[in-house]
């Protein structure tokens, strides 16, 4: 009966703990079953939230998307308007290239037929430096030979118009009638005299500066064609040319006044010829 009771003891004990473990049992599943409400709760609003925050991305990537697309629009008819200008760009400078290349062409054939006339210039100035060379030597001949017989022509008028003066003299003392007159004529052959012999000193002068300019202005024109021949033009030097050949027509005009001197010195003679042969004889009789 003791061991039964002593079961009984054990057996109420255990029952008592059993009992105070289904209490603290249920408290704890009570705690729980509240810990499961709240969590829950905190996951309906964890969702909430997230549906929320996902809509807001959602939201905030279209809108990141349809600007993109825009962006995306305006760039790609930026680059269309870019492309077809430089569509353009590239036709307009592949014509220039075009023109440029024929215009190089025509330059290059340019300079070619100016270097070939250059050298034909230059051929042709020398050949004028030569000339003019020639011309000079033989223009400062003919100028010393006309000079020669100018001074030999005035001479002789010199000695014509002494010798006259010496008759007028001796026919002053001897009372010649026509004293006169062949005075006048004479005073009028001595000044024409002078005249000539200032007019033949003009010449001379004339002829020797004509002379030094058409050599300065040669050799200047040679200079000139050989340091700057690449960059004048033939028109220039044709132009040169003429500016020589007009200094040669200045020395030929006044050849030509020394000729028109010499025939009115002649003219002179002949006019004492004509009109006082008697002086002429005299100069025959003895002295």
């Amino acid at each position: 009966v003791k061991i039964l009771q002593g079961k009984v003891e054990v057996l109420g004990d255990n029952h008592n703990d059993s009992q105070d473990r289904i209490v603290r049992v249920k408290q704890d599943n009570s705690v729980l079953q509240a810990r499961v409400v709240m969590l829950e709760e905190q996951t309906r609003d964890t969702e909430h939230r997230g549906e929320e925050k996902l809509a807001e991305e959602q939201r905030r990537n279209r809108e990141l998307i349809q600007r993109i697309e825009r962006e995306k629009t305006l760039t790609v008819e930026n680059y269309s308007s870019k492309h077809v200008h430089l569509e353009k760009n590239n036709e307009r400078l592949e014509e220039e290239v075009s023109r440029l290349k024929g215009k190089v062409e025509r330059h290059q054939k340019e300079r070619n037929d100016l270097e070939d006339r250059v050298l034909e210039a230059e051929q042709a100035a020398n050949a004028l430096r030569e000339e003019g060379k020639k011309l000079a030597g033989q223009t400062k001949r003919e100028q010393q030979e006309d000079i020669d017989r100018s001074n030999t022509i005035i001479s002789e008028l010199r000695s014509e118009v002494e010798r006259l003066t010496g008759l007028l003299e001796s026919k002053t003392r001897v009372r010649i009638p026509s004293t006169d007159s062949m005075t006048a004529n004479t005073d009028h052959l001595s000044a024409a005299l002078k005249t000539c012999k200032e007019e033949n000193r003009s010449l001379e002068e004339q002829v020797e500066e004509l002379q030094a300019q058409l050599l300065s202005k040669n050799i200047e024109t040679g200079r000139e064609l050989v340091i700057a021949a690449p960059k004048d033009s033939l028109a220039a030097e044709f132009e040169a040319m003429s500016q020589d050949e007009e200094l040669r027509m200045s020395v030929r005009e006044a050849q030509e006044v020394n000729k028109n001197l010499r025939t009115y010195i002649d003219g002179i003679l002949l006019t004492i010829v004509e009109n006082y042969p008697q002086l002429l004889e005299v100069k025959h009789k003895p002295a």
